[in-house]
């Protein structure tokens, strides 16, 4: 929008005045049908947006800004709810917001302090501190429809400290679906855009592990901005503050910067042939000590990925560990439970196998012997799910989980991981990413993503270098097994007793398999419509399982 020539709201009788009459309807109909898809946090990008509508707001009393609650209708009746929190700005301020963050501004204004703009609040610092004191003095607030109340976690004070000046304030800047504000070296706050009734799991999950567990491999819990509804309706969280964790970056990122190492120590040699024996299932692998060969070239990773194993294992027993709380107390998976989730992911494996089929014309060429491979094995696959319920699963409980776990989600922190983000997959429902399930779905995730990162690594470094995929890829395929391997060990040990889990290894690999497929397979649909020619990596992922 060209804000010099566009014609700017009247803002002379503050929000009461332009959340109302004509200028409303402006916003509604033409700021923020504009507005919106130019934003990181907006996941309706690929629909057209058929109207808005302000379902509620309330005022900062303390600072020129709003908080709102927007209704974005799309072709089709689909509908989603936003929140946005507004300020006005003028003078000088707002002829530097205008050259450093155009893309934060949804209208000129005028009112008698004079020309100004309508912006994202998150760019004023002021507005900032104000949602962070919010929290910590427990404030309350009407708004037109309901009442927005900060509440204050345990551990806010600790954090806190004593300081005598106001935090720093910085934005985020490597949020999508979420905008974060960091205040000094001790707090981030979430801001939760897209709004579900119902409680979030983020902000439940963190609070339970910090409060209740006391797990301390988790971002501290420090307290969330909630919305109730006056009429019939939940609740929802608008923001969670956490505890801010120094760290060196998060598991993906440091992964791949080890990996690189380990291809370049690996591009000028010959692979061992007595390592040639070990390349076989993680399961199997994680049974037997590591060999001296294996931790020669794999190195420091292996010591990592027991770590993480270990707190893979210690989260998923926090998380099991109230059982006087319907909300975490674990439950058996039945067989009836199995047989549903087992239904679900064979309409899913064949939705996916369908699609597979119709994009092998557009395949690259390297990519065709093994998609073709993937999919004689159709039958194969599907009957594995069917297959598994043949298994001893009935030690297998139903509890609490991440659900959209992969090194992306875990942070470094010296020679540890500190666990974060426990939203599960964004475009999943609420509900389901409240439900309890299976551990093996995070045990699976995490170990997918090493293979993300083995096999992404080698492409990245073989399109840098002349040498050729076939020759590195066994040492991606050593690394890949003897991280799993060691990461797998570690996780069983810690949990072995918990009753959670099979403790037969061979009924342990049939449920592990089922959540290895259905990830790749979610993997295959996604690189089908994103990179084709990344497609070649969960596809190996399919063929290197046992089925």
């Amino acid at each position: 929008m060209d804000f010099v020539k566009t014609a700017p709201l009247n803002a002379t009788a503050g929000w009461e005045g332009m959340f109302d009459g004509a200028t409303c309807e402006r916003l509604e109909t033409v700021n923020f049908p504009e507005y919106l898809p130019k934003q990181r946090w907006f996941a309706g990008k690929s629909h057209h947006i058929q109207s808005t509508r302000i379902l509620d707001w309330t005022i900062f009393n303390s600072t020129n800004s709003a908080l709102v609650l927007v209704e974005v209708r799309f072709d089709g009746g689909v509908s989603d709810v936003y929140l946005m929190v507004l300020a006005l700005t003028f003078g000088d301020a707002a002829e530097d917001l205008q050259k450093t963050s155009p893309s934060a501004i949804i209208a000129p204004v005028i009112s008698d302090r004079g020309h100004g703009l309508l912006h994202d609040g998150v760019f004023n610092d002021s507005v900032c501190r104000e949602l962070l004191s919010f929290i910590q003095d427990q404030r309350d607030l009407e708004t037109r429809h309901g009442r927005v109340r900060g509440l204050r976690g345990k551990a806010f004070l600790d954090l806190l400290g004593t300081i005598a000046d106001p935090l720093p304030v910085r934005r985020g800047s490597a949020e999508q679906s979420n905008t974060s504000i960091l205040y000094g070296g001790r707090f981030i706050l979430k801001m939760l855009r897209r709004q579900e009734p119902g409680l979030n799991p983020d902000a439940e999950i963190g609070r339970y592990l910090t409060e209740k567990a006391r797990f301390d491999r988790v971002p501290p819990f420090a307290g969330s901005i909630e919305y109730e509804p006056r009429a019939d309706g939940e609740p929802s969280a608008l923001a969670m503050l956490q505890g801010l964790v120094a760290n060196e970056g998060d598991g993906w990122k440091w992964t791949i910067e080890e990996l690189e190492r380990y291809l370049e120590t690996c591009a000028p040699l010959p692979f061992p042939e007595d390592l040639h024996a070990e390349r076989e299932d993680p399961v199997e692998l994680s049974q037997m000590p590591p060999s001296p060969l294996a931790r020669d070239h794999v190195g420091i990773y292996l010591d990592s990925a027991i770590t993480l194993g270990r707190r893979t294992a210690e989260l998923h027993l926090a998380l099991a560990s109230a059982r006087d709380d319907p909300a975490f107390a674990p439950e058996p998976l039945t067989a009836g439970d199995f047989q549903v989730l087992l239904a679900s992911l064979q309409q899913h494996a064949s939705r996916v196998f369908d699609v597979l089929k119709k994009h092998v014309p557009q395949l690259p060429d390297e990519v065709l012997e093994i998609a073709a491979a993937v999919l004689s094995r159709r039958t194969r696959i599907l009957a594995h799910f069917s297959g598994a319920l043949q298994s001893n699963i009935f030690q297998t409980g139903r509890i609490r989980v991440h659900g959209d776990y992969h090194l992306g989600q875990v942070l470094r922190v010296k020679t540890d991981f500190v666990i974060l983000d426990f939203e599960g997959e964004p475009a999943r429902p609420l509900a389901d990413r409240r439900t309890k399930q299976c551990p093996l779905k995070d045990v699976a995730g995490m170990l997918r993503s090493f293979s993300y990162a083995a096999y992404s690594s080698l492409i990245n470094y073989t399109a840098r270098h002349a040498q050729s995929i076939a020759s590195l890829e066994p040492w991606v395929r050593l690394w890949e097994q003897c991280v799993a391997a060691e990461f797998l060990r570690a996780y069983r040990e810690t949990i072995r007793g918990a009753r959670l889990l099979p403790e037969n290894t061979d009924a342990f690999r049939k449920v592990l398999d089922v959540f290895l497929v259905d990830k790749a397979l979610y993997e295959v649909l996604y690189e089908l419509n994103a990179r084709p020619s990344w497609v070649r990596i969960p596809l190996m992922g399919i063929m290197s399982l046992q089925l």
